[in-house]
């Protein structure tokens, strides 16, 4: 059939819109594992009763649906790690008594192969990464590397088994640092240190870094230059010299970014990094801002004040290969939320007060009192598109009655296309999502403290504790980024504006979408008048 310049039109504006709103999945709820305090009468779920989250968390996520999340509290008094998979899972690991009152455990990392580890500190002895597998969890290997370390933090784990962290070396500095699997050993490389350990380094300070499949790490860090608030955001990669992907306007006044957030960017096996900010208004206010280095340009993805989004949470977005991105904001109504973007409309995952399936039956995700947020921690995402959440649960109509804190994965479902020429159903361009939530009852965690950076905005990734509740998130606004060998570009709106792609709009209004249709059903009819009949 001869495509007309009509066609043309209707294919390129029409068809991509609705091609741009089918990009992202829709979303059902698995509650994993309900915690609650003891004597609550509405008792736990795949758990003792007694056993609470921290308040602050990451609930990591398989492309398989496993998850691991660690304890703060349990009835032995110790710190435990949770497993399980398809609303299955039970405490595997109860850390050893002899570590002393004093210690702390790191939110567990876990890949397809069922490997997971997580950082233990201040203890007595045995300090280091735990590396256990969840099918024999009784056999832990303890990793100490590099040598002289005092603390691991923003502990990640990939599925070549190779594990990334921000290594502490007492008072005279930070590094990132990869350890790789090698026969039965694990070789540590440094990707980059502190002025503190290397004189020949440019930062004076490096924040929590993200890590990817690739054995890449991405992260900003604190410059010694001119003037305050100089920082650069790098990408990191063995053997190789770092990329530099953007920079604060005191390094370059034609960046978009005044500030870039103290909590870790989340960076992709494709090389794109989504991270917080702090940018200027038109009236030179703070605003919050999420951008996505999508490998050649920044783009804008959500901003406090613009679109659906009122203000973001600060919170460490996280991304997948697809680009897809997670993170927490409140929506135009006020409420917290659980949002997710790819790149081109953002959509709300799940939402304060929204309707989940329990194992009391129907619950409402809410507080008995408003000040108590009710999501809590970092979303996580999965290669399917699936994520993790966590959030307190009550009655659907009575948010009075605590039922407790619910970990829950938000599976995606995605729209079945039709197969070009087998007659089967395509699979579609993704699968499920995922979640996490905390409880009102439930004490601040002990664990890794909020990043000393002077100044700074909580770490990436250890998010701060919002006390005896889900997460409230950091108070205040984030940080800043540029590009190696030229100024930042950010994708542009038509007129110069930065796009406001978490807003959810589309290109073209309604009204001009439905000319388009107008004028798309008058050519159809007027073509089925032309065409011989039988």
């Amino acid at each position: 059939m001869r495509l007309t310049f009509l066609s043309a039109l209707l294919s390129g504006g029409v068809l991509a819109a609705t091609s741009a709103q089918a990009a992202l999945p829709t979303y059902t709820y698995q509650l994993q594992a309900r915690a609650n305090l003891r004597g609550n009468p509405s008792g736990a779920f795949n758990l003792e009763p007694g056993n609470l989250l921290p308040g602050s968390y990451r609930v990591p996520l398989t492309a398989d649906r496993q998850l691991a999340f660690r304890l703060s509290i349990t009835p032995e008094g110790q710190r435990a790690v949770w497993w399980g998979q398809d609303g299955v899972g039970q405490r595997i690991y109860l850390l050893p008594k002899e570590l002393g009152e004093d210690v702390s455990a790191g939110d567990p990392e876990l890949n397809a192969a069922g490997a997971l580890a997580f950082a233990v500190s201040g203890g007595l002895r045995d300090n280091g990464v735990y590396l256990l597998n969840v099918q024999r969890p009784d056999q832990v290997r303890i990793l100490k590397e590099p040598y002289g370390i005092s603390s691991w933090s923003s502990l990640a784990l990939n599925d070549a088994g190779q594990i990334a962290f921000r290594a502490s070396f007492s008072s005279q500095g930070q590094a990132h640092v990869v350890l790789t699997p090698q026969g039965s050993d694990y070789v540590p490389r440094y990707l980059v240190r502190e002025q503190g350990l290397d004189s020949a380094s440019p930062f004076t300070y490096l924040y929590s870094p993200g890590f990817n499949e690739r054995g890449q790490m991405a992260g900003a860090g604190d410059v010694a230059a001119p003037g305050a608030g100089s920082q650069e955001l790098h990408i990191w990669t063995p053997g190789e010299a770092s990329r530099r992907i953007a920079v604060t306007q005191a390094l370059d006044a034609t960046s978009p970014l005044f500030r870039i957030a103290s909590v870790q960017p989340a960076l992709s096996g494709t090389g794109q990094v989504a991270f917080l900010a702090t940018v200027k208004t038109a009236t030179g206010a703070n605003a919050s801002a999420l951008y996505l280095w999508d490998g050649a340009r920044l783009r804008l993805l959500a901003q406090d004040g613009v679109g659906e989004v009122q203000k973001l949470e600060i919170f460490p977005p996280d991304i997948n290969d697809r680009g897809m991105v997670v993170f927490r904001a409140f929506d135009s109504a006020g409420l917290r939320a659980v949002w997710v973007s790819d790149g081109e409309v953002a959509r709300r995952v799940v939402t304060e007060h929204d309707l989940v399936d329990t194992d009391l039956g129907p619950g409402r995700l809410d507080q008995e009192k408003t000040s108590v947020p009710v999501f809590g921690g970092s979303p996580t995402l999965n290669a399917r598109g699936d994520i993790t959440f966590v959030a307190g649960v009550t009655p659907p109509d009575d948010d009075q009655v605590e039922w407790g804190t619910g970990i829950f994965v938000a599976r995606a479902e995605w729209p079945a296309e039709p197969d070009a020429g087998t007659g089967e159903p395509d699979a579609g361009p993704g699968e499920p999502d995922a979640g996490e939530l905390p409880d009102a009852g439930e004490l601040p965690d002990a664990g890794e403290a909020p990043d000393a950076g002077p100044g700074e905005l909580p770490d990436a990734g250890e998010a701060p504790d919002a006390g005896p509740g889900p997460d409230a998130g950091t108070p205040g606004t984030p940080d800043a980024g540029g590009d190696e060998g030229g100024p930042i570009v950010v994708s542009p709106l038509p007129g110069g504006e930065v796009p406001e792609a978490g807003c959810g709009c589309q290109s073209a209004g309604p009204g001009a979408l439905a000319s388009w249709l107008l004028v798309g059903g008058a050519w159809l009819r007027a073509r089925r008048r032309r065409l011989p009949r039988d």
